[in-house]
């Protein structure tokens, strides 16, 4: 729905769904929450026995430390219990097992900050009244300047962040000191790295990342997760949840408490979740494993080794043919479908088992600190694996071109319908990654300096294949994992591939820097540099094509800032950063059209870095019941990559637009509250004008507005929590952005509502009673999209122009539809 009131695309305008009907529709589980909620009302405690009622005693019970998951210490009258807490508000005491404390300000949307440029972080206290299934972008959404768009509800289909305009391929991802995007392809699933019951904080950092962020594609900034600590004392964690879809979830984490006397505690969790597709027919399975162990000694020192496994298997949507005009014409009514016909109009082809992505991926992470006095030693190893096979319904010629400039090749295709030249197959493509790498920092503390060198180093190794296989007469292919098995081969018993490409890259990056502490700690600067040598070697299998091609890329990432304490409650801080980004490994890849021997997308290995030049100055106040900051930015952007794709049938091809310079001025604010009345409100803005300095391939598009680049920014976070009852509300706006760089087509304006609504059961309520054996059980109702707004999320593709303008031709932009209305209800206790 739009801000002014017009329509989102065309005539057509958002409904607001009645409420009453709506629900009626639902599980029953949901009546079942409104049931639970009003016996509660009924039965708790009033006055001052609510107060004793809901206090969980421990003979245990001692201080809380702040645990090294990035968050603030813990607020006083906070006191671990085996992983639950008590918490002192007024005269209330909260106690909660998933770590929501009912003090972090803003309903846990900001955080007392003290870096030298604009960062902002998220805490449990938001975080865990989410939906369960939410992926970590989630947690951001209402931070200044953060777009994030899905497609389904909780971001595991498909999810896109942007940070000023720039997009999730140019952020830095970090996940326990460990870059999720690969060195590659920045191939990235930030949805399937950790559960979210397990997320200790999310923190974003608009503009760049730091010298020590071990990433090459952090000129848009950086995002960094941290998972939680494992709990002292023997506990756990347990939470199931059931909405519509068909969406069911279970979850449970169990702490081993400390082992013996060793120091060392850890925690081991497992998730499953099952679904249909957000937009169209289609099942989804989910199936995630965590574990962290954590030893701990001395002043500071550390060692942990934290863990995730997950297999799924999601949607591949029709993204691709999502155009303002196809909207237009269908709507949501242009999906998948549910039933495989070869005579329909689209062949079959549009069949949902023909068009899903199924994924193994696993990511190892040892961060550890060793502290020696003055010097300190901090030291990250890791390693991930990546499986994917994204299928996609193709109708292939019995007569294929095996590479560029050959001849045509019979090929025989199951259940070809008689008469006709090509037959309908599953076009896969597969891609297996193998990375590992360690970033190592040591630093010296010596008079008012504190001076570090560091050293990082990444191997990325994957292969990239591209194959069909056969089709059953129900529309089942042979092989969903892209087993050469099961794939199609030519009449000499080759396996017919039209893209087979492996590539090694390797990156090398030493930084250093100094951090001075002055006036008593009142002033605090920060300077240094990073050197990131980064070579790529590709090898193309497919006849005809250049088969060694390589890459190699050097940037020097200069920076300088700081920050000065006026007084008690107000900071200042600026600085001037560096950052760049490579072009990915896809950028060499040359693409064959099987059915014609054509040249679909043509590879380039001179493509320039994305060089980023970053000014903010700002200022921070926390008080004693208001937290807030205000930046001032500026950035110039050179060589900038917007990534985009084609499509080849189903298959999304990824490619790069070098557009050039781009100039960006802007600010964003944000300020929260601590508890006031019980409330906690939060809110943040942004506004940006972004213009592109040159033409772009002899289009005149100087002077025009940057792509995928909003005004104006805006969000509202409301959180009531009594200790009982809890209640928070979350609204997103974001003004057009342009599609095309002529600015002929944007994405129109759009706002979006979520809403959560739970409770906790007192011991001596009359449901408490019979779960006396449980800590802090509690019932939530989370909603998504509260007024089933039907509208676009997210650009998907950008184009130069939708209209042929002399030798360009013109493409029509491509859009993500926003994931629509859903409720799901979760019951979650400690143990």
């Amino acid at each position: 729905m739009c801000l002014d009131g017009k329509s989102l695309i065309g005539s057509y305008s958002p409904r607001l769904a009645a409420p009453l009907p709506r629900f009626s529709v639902q599980p029953a589980s949901l009546r079942v929450f409104l049931v639970i909620t009003t016996a509660l009302a009924l039965s708790a405690p009033r006055g001052a026995a609510l107060a004793r009622t809901v206090q969980t005693h421990s003979a245990h019970a001692r201080p809380a430390t702040a645990q090294h998951t990035g968050t603030a210490a813990q607020p006083q009258g906070v006191r671990a219990t085996g992983g639950a807490e008590q918490i002192r508000v007024g005269a209330i005491v909260v106690h909660s097992a998933d770590g929501v404390t009912g003090r972090a300000p803003g309903g846990g949307l900001i955080q007392k900050q003290t870096a030298p440029k604009a960062r902002s972080t998220v805490t449990p206290d938001y975080i865990m009244k989410q939906s369960p299934a939410q992926n970590a972008y989630n947690a951001v959404k209402l931070l200044p300047g953060i777009v994030v768009a899905n497609t389904d509800p909780a971001g595991h289909e498909k999810s896109a962040l942007s940070m000023r305009g720039l997009t999730q391929d140019q952020i830095a991802n970090v996940w326990e000191g460990m870059p999720l995007s690969s060195i590659g392809g920045y191939n990235l699933d930030v949805a399937w790295v950790t559960d979210s019951e397990n997320i200790g904080s999310v923190s974003v950092q608009p503009g760049s990342s730091n010298l020590d962020t071990p990433a090459i594609n952090g000129s848009g900034g950086m995002f960094e997760f941290k998972t939680r600590d494992p709990s002292r004392k023997f506990g756990g964690l347990g939470d199931v949840g059931v909405g519509n879809r068909d969406y069911t979830r279970q979850f449970l984490r169990v702490d081993t408490g400390e082992w013996g006397k060793t120091g060392i505690r850890s925690y081991i969790s497992f998730s499953n979740q099952h679904d249909t597709f957000y937009h169209g027919p289609g099942q989804e399975d989910f199936k995630h494993i965590d574990f962290k162990i954590l030893k701990e000694w001395g002043d500071g020192n550390r060692v942990s080794l934290v863990g995730g496994f997950t297999r799924g298997i999601i949607g591949n949507e029709p993204y691709w043919d999502m155009t303002m005009a196809s909207w237009k014409q269908k709507g949501l009514k242009n999906e998948l479908s549910g039933s495989y016909d070869q005579n329909n109009a689209d062949g079959g082809t549009d069949y949902w088992k023909l068009n899903w992505l199924h994924s193994k991926t696993f990511n190892i992470a040892a961060p550890s600190h060793f502290n020696f006095g003055r010097l300190a030693l901090d030291v990250t190893p890791y390693v991930a694996a990546n499986q994917k096979v994204y299928g996609s319904g193709f109708d292939l010629n019995d007569q294929v071109y095996y590479g560029y400039g050959g001849s045509p090749q019979s090929i025989s295709i199951p259940n070809q319908l008689p008469g006709q030249s090509y037959g309908v197959t599953e076009q896969y493509s597969s891609l297996n990654e193998m990375r590992g790498g360690v970033n190592a920092k040591l630093s010296y503390k010596v008079g008012h300096h504190h001076i570090y060198l560091g050293y990082w180093f990444d191997y990325d190794n994957s292969t990239n294949l591209v194959g069909y296989t056969g089709v059953s007469s129900s529309g089942d292919p042979a092989t969903s994992w892209g087993k050469a098995s099961k794939s199609l081969r030519l009449a000499n018993g080759q396996i017919f591939y039209s893209q087979n490409y492996s590539d090694i890259s390797t990156v090398n990056g030493i930084y250093a820097g100094d951090t001075v502490t002055l006036l008593n700690g009142r002033l605090v600067l920060d300077g240094g540099m990073r050197v990131t040598m980064i070579h790529r070697d590709g090898t193309d299998n497919i006849p005809g094509l250049q088969r060694k091609v390589s890459a190699n890329e050097f940037m020097p990432l200069p920076t300088l800032g700081g920050h000065f304490q006026l007084n008690k409650y107000v900071q200042i801080f600026g600085g001037v950063s560096t950052g760049a980004k490579a072009p990915p490994d896809s950028a060499m890849i040359t693409t064959i059209n099987p059915n014609t021997g054509q040249i679909a997308n043509q590879g380039e290995t001179h493509i320039h870095d994305e060089y980023n030049i970053t000014e903010e100055v700002g200022v921070r106040y926390t008080g004693k019941y208001i937290i807030g900051s205000f930046t001032y930015f500026h950035y110039n952007l050179s060589h900038h990559q917007v990534s985009t794709s084609m499509f080849l049938g189903n298959e999304a091809i990824g490619q790069v637009i070098d557009a050039g310079n781009q100039t960006t001025n802007g600010f964003d604010a944000e300020i929260g509250t601590r508890p006031i009345h019980h409330f906690r409100p939060y809110a943040s803005m942004q506004y940006l004008h972004s213009t592109i300095d040159n033409d772009i391939q002899g289009l005149p598009t100087k002077g025009k507005m940057a792509v995928n680049t909003p005004t104006w920014a805006a969000s509202l976070g409301v959180d009531w929590d009594n200790g009982i009852f809890f209640w928070n509300y979350g609204l997103n706006y974001f003004s057009k952005q342009y599609s095309t760089f002529m600015n002929q087509e944007a994405l129109p304006s759009l706002y979006t509502m979520n809403a959560t609504v739970g409770a906790r059961l007192p011991r001596n309520s009359l449901v408490g009673r019979g779960l006396s054996f449980l800590k802090s059980p509690e019932i939530m109702l989370w909603v998504n999209n509260m007024i089933d707004t039907h509208a676009y999320s997210a650009i998907n593709s950008v184009s130069l122009t939708n209209t042929t303008i002399g030798k360009v031709q013109g493409t029509a932009p491509t859009y993500n539809t926003l994931g629509r209305f859903s409720a799901v209800v979760t019951f979650r206790a400690g143990f």
